[in-house]
């Protein structure tokens, strides 16, 4: 083991006995200091090191160097630990926003920028209030790069108005692809299929009024074709074209909001490039994937967990694991402050203590819904 630093004169110190305990007592050597100590193993850190070691290679419990039994024993604890998610004041250029699909009722939000994770949110689903929640704890960037799906854009406008907005490229590309086909057979469909082409290969300016002029033209060569519509045996009426009606209709929107191009912006590219893809945050997703399936038949609640650790030992000043072990909230924690929140609303007061609620703590129904009219004119 290293020998422990004096904290008087910081210089190294000697075995000096054993305590009562059986602990090795160490004194300092310098002459007119002397302090003695002893010093506590730190078990706990070189566990948690054990236990992120396993979780982010592909190595099995028993090739980590102990007994599988064993080494379930000495890193059980840390499934209950939740690590802090930073605190981001610093004013990124440019931030990369999506979420990792992980169950029906999971969604993890992660935040990437200068090739770190700045920031990460557990949800449900992919909704505005999720994408607020994890744009609190991040200082509004210069430009955001995002697929645009799940509330994301509604979050955008609320929680940080004044950032710009660039639409992965690849991401309007695949939709596009979705709705004609790798092969379709119409002509309409022929050419819209290359101009989707075409746009993941947009570098400059020139490039992008190119696109938009034979987009344009592609829309009136085929407005007529595209208009047409059927008639069914129930008497409804559709587009007879409803794919290449919808892929139209979608891309006048990307247009219209003006975030395809915002990377050839030269006002925000004066302050560095702008990718005009999601890449960087997709590689992240990818070998948070592969790190799933290298542990596949965790339940849930520990495939978020392993995600939120990989987010934050991948973030750009992770916690030494000495204080994690010792700082981390758990789960018993996170359910102690449910419980105190839950007796000090109005029901749980009633339900623990039998308080009755005070008055105007809510609405009757009956108030708004009577044959009769309200007597405070409320309607």
């Amino acid at each position: 083991m290293t020998r422990p630093s004096c904290a008087s004169c910081n210089r190294p110190m000697k075995r000096n006995g054993t305590t009562g305990a059986g602990r090795t007592r160490w004194r300092c050597p310098s002459p007119g200091c002397g302090v003695s100590r002893t010093v506590k193993h730190q078990h706990d850190r070189d566990d948690l090191r054990l236990f992120l070691d396993w979780l982010f290679s592909k190595h099995t419990q028993h090739e980590m160097g102990l007994h599988a039994r064993s080494f379930q024993r000495s890193t059980q604890r840390f499934w209950d630990l939740w690590p802090p998610v930073p605190l981001v004041d610093e004013m990124h250029h440019v931030v990369h926003l999506d979420g990792i699909h992980l169950h029906r009722d999971a969604e993890v939000l992660i935040a990437v920028a200068g090739g770190h994770v700045i920031g990460w949110y557990v949800a449900r689903r992919e909704t505005s209030a999720g994408w607020m929640n994890l744009m609190a704890r991040i200082a509004p960037p210069d430009t955001v790069v995002c697929d645009g799906g799940g509330g994301l854009l509604k979050a955008l406008r609320i929680a940080w108005p004044d950032t710009r907005v660039q639409r992965c490229l690849f991401h309007v590309c695949m939709n596009i692809t979705e709705l004609t086909g790798l092969r379709p057979r119409l002509a309409a469909g022929k050419r819209l299929r290359k101009l989707a082409v075409e746009l993941s290969r947009v570098k400059t300016q020139e490039n992008a009024t190119a696109w938009l002029i034979a987009y344009n033209q592609w829309e009136q060569d085929f407005h007529s074709f595209l208009d047409e519509q059927s008639t069914y045996a129930d008497g409804s009426i559709e587009d007879t074209h409803q794919r290449l009606v919808k892929a139209r209709c979608m891309i006048r929107k990307r247009i219209k909001e003006q975030h395809l191009f915002t990377f050839l912006d030269e006002s925000l590219t004066a302050n560095g490039a702008i990718p005009a893809t999601n890449n960087r945050l997709e590689s992240c997703n990818a070998r948070l994937r592969d790190m799933m399936r290298r542990h596949r038949g965790l339940r849930l609640i520990r495939r978020i967990k392993a995600i939120c650790w990989w987010c934050h030992q991948h973030s750009q000043h992770p916690q030494p694991t000495a204080w994690l072990a010792a700082n981390c909230i758990s789960d018993q924690q996170i359910e102690s402050l449910y419980q105190q929140a839950w007796q000090s609303s109005p029901q749980g007061a009633w339900e623990t203590y039998g308080i009755p609620n005070r008055y105007g703590t809510g609405i009757n129904w009956n108030e708004f819904h009577t044959p009769t009219r309200y007597p405070n004119h409320t309607d």
